[in-house]
């Protein structure tokens, strides 16, 4: 893990202190070492680099020069394909070569198009003197980050948000109308936005090229399906369970210990199960829900739930789970705030499991989000495809067999539905808004936003309402949706952000490209066959996990949701923001909507109210502005 700095300036000599300001933005995670360099004096060209040491040669791994002194390279990456690359590239000895110096290596061959031949999670800048521009990319499904400002001659880009705000480099603070629908709407974006204009976030399979003319940012990638060979669902499924094994591997190279997140659900089972075999005597150490060991005080809920975890544990010699005595205080936004240098949308959630993690020594956390995205999705939508494809007799077979599942009611019903679905959208619409759920409340917080219409007026292109685009077609359209559409890369900043408190860093083997695009282009029986959602994924999990949770459906998750805590809590949020209210934010907010909305909604209105309660301490301070004119 590494926060990495880049500064060009075509007109003027730098701050003298612009790279050290940046650099003091990641003393709060206590960096292993710093560097910084001047790589360019026409144009002014700056790189800066603060390291945590985690993977073999990471200690190489600072701002790296070319031989010939015409390129350089600053990276936060951690790369699958070195051995591939080696062959490719010709390289022989390279095995002191950290993940940067391959990239360079990388770059020296195939210039533009180095991203499309790598594999792993990434994000690098490498200025080219030749050439006289930057070549930035960043990993296939966005989980190292990269945001980056360019105004008045100069660019500045860093993946530590607040080093773009230092006042060395005078970086707008007006406040982003984008952020603002992003935050309190339900919209489908999937980048994580700043809340500042001025600063944008390289989205997830894009390389920028930036030079004194402009930039150019497009994708090296796409989510497209394979043509596989013809095999047998027993050899498809092989395949699928060596691939995931390779995507956990892959996750497990590091010089400490490592930790992953437990739940009882089939994911991080998956990941769990896998992992503890391959580590072998290795510890591995896991953290569950909060981290709070059972108690007197939670055993009355959450006993049944602990207990199938420990059934699993016992599963796994070399797995070790952690757990606190305390219960912490969590926030569902808001947290960070600081150290992000702006208001802050970030839970402190996954605080208290990472902490767990760093208490063991452990930089790396494998978590198993992100699976049900694709690699482990219900294939639900595989009905829909029966429906268009006429095949009735098996439809039913489908439906009679998800109902003996428990999934599902009469299968005649079920057909009757997808036929309104489908020959008549308005009426099925129609009846979607009126049900209970996420529709539902999708569509009243769209057309009744706590956002005024000074703010909404100018987003009209942009936002759209949730429900309805959740209409599923097929399950490759779902799949794409899901990885591409709706938010993986806004969890993905989101977790790198609040992991890096803790020195520690979040690795999914569920986003291994490989293993998604092979997992995207299966057969779609696979993925729910014999009425059994996520069947492909149940099968490779034989042996790894307790036969309970392998065959559980997500109906047998054991929650609880104390409505009436909720609703306290977010009454009395409501008041300290009422309470502190500013005349700026009533350009912003609809007080009267955002009250209905905490007797509505509680649970989103926690974290809209946190969220402003954060902004509301930067507009105080001074650290953001608004647009004074009269339409916003």
């Amino acid at each position: 893990m590494s926060t990495i700095h880049c500064v060009i300036d075509w007109q003027k000599v730098l701050p003298e202190h612009a790279m050290q300001a940046m650099l003091s933005c990641s003393d709060y995670w206590q960096p292993d070492a710093r560097h910084h360099i001047q790589v360019s004096d026409q144009p002014d060209v700056r790189f800066a680099k603060a390291c945590l040491y985690n993977r073999p040669n990471a200690e190489q791994d600072a701002v790296l020069l070319s031989d010939c002194g015409q390129y350089a390279i600053v990276a936060n990456a951690q790369l699958d394909n070195r051995d591939e690359l080696a062959n490719k590239l010709q390289l022989t000895d390279c095995q002191h070569l950290c993940d940067a110096g391959f990239i360079l290596q990388a770059y020296l061959c195939w210039q533009e198009e180095t991203a499309a031949h790598l594999l792993g999670d990434f994000v690098f800048i490498i200025w080219d003197k030749v050439k006289q521009q930057l070549y930035c990319a960043r990993d296939h499904f966005g989980v190292k980050s990269l945001f980056y400002s360019m105004q008045s001659g100069r660019v500045v880009l860093s993946n530590e948000h607040k080093a773009l705000l230092v006042p060395e480099l005078a970086i707008s603070r007006q406040l982003s109308h984008q952020w603002l629908a992003d935050t309190f709407m339900p919209i489908t974006t999937n980048e994580f936005l700043s809340p500042f204009n001025a600063i944008q976030s390289l989205p997830a399979a894009h390389q920028l090229v930036i030079n004194q003319q402009g930039q150019s940012c497009k994708p090296y990638w796409s989510l497209k399906p394979q043509v596989l060979p013809a095999l047998t669902d027993d050899e498809n499924l092989a395949r699928l369970a060596k691939l995931f094994e390779l995507a956990v591997a892959r996750r497990l190279v590091s010089q400490y210990p490592i930790a992953a997140e437990l739940s009882e659900g089939l994911d991080s089972n998956g990941v769990v199960g896998y992992a503890s075999r391959l580590l072998g005597d290795k510890p591995l150490y896991t953290m569950s829900f909060n981290g709070t060991a059972l108690n007197d005080d939670n055993a009355s809920v959450w006993s049944d739930v602990y207990q199938e975890l420990f059934d699993a544990i016992d599963l796994w010699p070399n797995v070790k789970p952690l757990w606190r005595e305390d219960t912490p205080s969590l926030l569902k936004a808001g947290a960070y705030a600081n150290t992000f240098g702006g208001p802050s949308v970030i839970s402190s959630w996954y605080a208290p499991r990472v902490a767990l993690a760093q208490s063991q020594g452990c930089r790396t956390v494998l978590s198993g989000w992100g699976g049900d995205h694709c690699v482990t999705g219900y294939g639900d939508e595989y009905i829909h495809e029966l429906f268009f494809g006429r095949h009735y007799l098996l439809l039913y077979r489908q439906l009679k067999l998800r109902q003996q599942r428990g999934r599902g009611g009469n299968p005649i019903k079920a057909m009757l539905r997808l036929l309104i679905q489908h020959q008549i959208p308005q009426v099925y619409k129609k009846q979607l808004q009126l049900r209970n759920g996420l529709a539902k409340q999708s569509a009243d917080l769209f057309y009744h936003p706590i956002l005024t219409a000074k703010v909404t007026h100018k987003l009209a292109e942009i936002i759209k309402p949730y429900y309805a685009i959740i209409d599923k077609t097929s399950v490759q359209a779902r799949d794409h949706r899901e990885l591409i559409e709706v938010g993986v890369q806004r969890r993905m900043t989101l977790t790198e952000i609040a992991a890096r408190h803790y020195r520690c860093e979040f690795r999914y083997p569920m986003l291994d490209k490989e293993l998604v695009e092979f997992a995207y282009s299966l057969p779609s029986h696979l993925k729910c066959k014999y009425g059994v959602e996520r069947y492909m994924f149940r099968e490779i999990l034989k042996g790894h996990t307790t036969e309970r949770i392998r065959m559980r459906r997500k109906a047998d998750v054991l929650t609880t949701l104390n409505i009436d805590k909720m609703q306290e809590k977010s009454d009395e949020l409501l008041q300290k923001v009422v309470a502190n209210w500013a005349s700026d934010l009533d350009a912003i907010f609809d007080k009267t909507a955002l009250a209905q909305v905490v007797q509505d909604y509680p649970h989103i209105a926690q974290r809209y109210l946190l969220v402003i309660e954060s902004l509301q301490q930067q507009l105080e301070n001074g650290s953001i502005y608004m647009d004074q004119s009269s339409d916003m």
